[in-house]
């Protein structure tokens, strides 16, 4: 995962933490529940390619049913 962020953010964020250093553990909380629910997402789409064989809207031969995501 690629994570980019500009140097305005970066001193907002630190800002933030020098006015309530406190935050700083709801800020990582917040950050690590967004990227596992990322990831889990991701994670069950693959699992669900695999299952039915084919990818979005991909039509399989022969078969009048597709995969509506």
């Amino acid at each position: 995962m690629k994570v980019e962020i500009s140097v305005p953010e970066v001193v907002s964020i630190f800002k933030e933490i020098q006015q309530k250093p406190e935050n700083i553990f709801e800020m990582i909380r917040v950050e690590i529940k967004e990227s596992v629910g990322q990831y889990l997402t991701k994670l069950m789409d693959l699992e669900r390619t695999e299952f039915l064989g084919r990818q979005w809207y991909e039509h399989a031969q022969g078969d009048v049913n597709h995969r509506n995501g």
